[in-house]
């Protein structure tokens, strides 16, 4: 993936830069566990390729709510920061594979 630029993001994923583009591919790495976050003020779709996820959104509201839910292959997700944040897991021992959009 020489045409791809790359940055590791902690133990978690590396996240790679598909050019002219705002699309983004994450190789997230066994047992993977993101901080909780948002995105900036931007929407972010985004679908696993390979392999099942799972996310905690922690939602806003007038009291504190989380929803989880697996995240299956070539299923679009969505969340932006009024929707909440949330969290990626990778709970198994295999890399898996996602696509980013954020706009």
């Amino acid at each position: 993936m020489n045409f791809l630029k790359s940055v590791k993001v902690g133990q978690a994923y590396t996240k790679y830069t598909i050019p002219l583009s705002n699309l983004f591919l994450i190789r997230w790495h066994p047992k993977a566990v993101t901080e909780n976050h948002g995105h900036d003020g931007k929407q972010c779709d985004f679908i696993v390729l390979k392999g099942v996820l799972h996310e905690c959104r922690h939602l806003k509201g007038p009291s504190t709510r989380y929803r989880w839910q697996a995240l299956h292959p070539l299923k679009m997700n969505s969340i932006n920061d009024n929707e909440g944040t949330h969290q990626i897991f990778n709970f198994d021992d295999k890399e898996k594979w996602s696509i980013h959009r954020y706009y």
